[in-house]
């Protein structure tokens, strides 16, 4: 029988009586506890008992799990403390600790673990998770870690970088990005330790996805500047250079791509002119490099921002066409921002 069929014939039996039911569903537990799907049927009755609770006891279990929240956050908090400090030896040493507790002996999470019915991830924002939705097309439920333990993995791996533990850095780098895919960030980072080891393939491909995940300005300069070194290490000059320009659209004031375009003009004795917006359009679209932003991205932030406007929630609305006029610099985009009512509708 297959999981679906084992979870539906086991809710069948519910009652709608808290007592009855959850009292039925621990039953359920023991009688599936040594089953095949073991691992995925007993998350499936923990989460009919979760909706089998009472509505006045989920306050408690919802201040629990906000506890947890909170937990990790101010693990966080103390390690960046501590890198403020320029302390990194103790910044390890509690993150280290926070890991130890959260992760098995085989280094698997010991709560949030996927399995063949569910995968767990956190994300930053909704756009995030619908964009690893539309881009993955997964195949289980996508649930979420209320936790943000990526983050947690993300500062450890960015501090084992910074002290020369750069295999650590990669494991740990890895289980953040595993937790969110699309966080571009950590995508940044193990590019940088890829770029340290000269392995250019692995550098490139990373590079490339951290621009089609972009949805910042920021991040999109960072990915073409990113992009711009690899092509200097592959002596290809001339998209480089359109690089560190399209870079410098996105971010002017980078002193970064200033400073490599300065090094290209050095290596090649030439002093290249700026290139037309035609010409560069030319050279990405010879390489097969993204011109620009992400259009699903576009379109995921105009579809969410549409949403939150038709469902009365015009500062969530607000935030993502932010996002979407960040990217495009559209005043028809700024215009809607700007007539938006200042205030939520109430109960909305």
């Amino acid at each position: 029988m297959k999981y679906e069929e084992i979870i539906g014939k086991i809710a069948h039996g519910l009652t709608g009586d808290p007592k009855k039911d959850i009292k039925y569903l621990m039953e359920q537990g023991e009688l599936y506890k040594t089953h095949e799907l073991a691992s995925e049927i007993l998350r499936g009755i923990g989460r009919l008992i979760s909706d089998a609770i009472p509505q006045e006891n989920r306050k408690e279990i919802e201040q629990l799990i906000k506890n947890e929240e909170n937990k990790v956050q101010t693990i966080i908090e103390e390690a960046e403390f501590q890198i403020h400090k320029k302390n990194f030896s103790r910044a390890l040493e509690i993150l280290e600790s926070a890991i130890k507790d959260i992760e098995d002996d085989n280094g698997r999470l010991r709560r949030y673990f996927d399995d063949s019915v569910s995968e767990y991830h956190h994300f930053r924002n909704y756009l995030e998770e619908v964009l690893y939705i539309q881009t993955t097309k997964p195949e289980r439920t996508v649930r979420e870690m209320p936790e943000n333990i990526g983050y947690l993995y993300h500062v450890c791996g960015f501090l084992y970088f910074e002290t020369g533990r750069f295999d650590e850095a990669k494991v740990v780098l890895e289980k953040a990005r595993k937790i969110n895919p699309v966080d571009t960030e950590t995508i940044f980072e193990l590019g940088e330790i890829y770029k340290r080891n000269g392995e250019w393939d692995h550098y490139l491909e990373l590079s490339e996805l951290g621009l089609s995940l972009s949805y910042t300005r920021s991040n999109l300069a960072r990915s073409y500047r990113n992009l711009g070194f690899y092509y200097i290490e592959q002596q290809k000059y001339d998209v480089a250079t359109a690089l560190y320009h399209m870079s410098m659209f996105y971010d002017p004031k980078s002193i970064a791509a200033q400073s490599e375009l300065f090094i290209i003009q050095q290596i090649t004795n030439k002093v290249s002119s700026v290139p037309s917006s035609d010409d560069i359009e030319k050279i990405l679209e010879e390489n097969k490099i993204q011109l620009g932003p992400n259009v699903l991205i576009l379109e995921i932030a105009e579809a969410i921002g549409a949403m939150a406007e038709e469902g009365g929630h015009y500062e969530a609305a607000r935030h993502y066409y932010s996002v979407l006029y960040d990217l495009t610099l559209s005043e028809e985009v700024k215009k809607h921002m700007d007539n938006l009512p200042k205030e939520d509708l109430r109960g909305s």
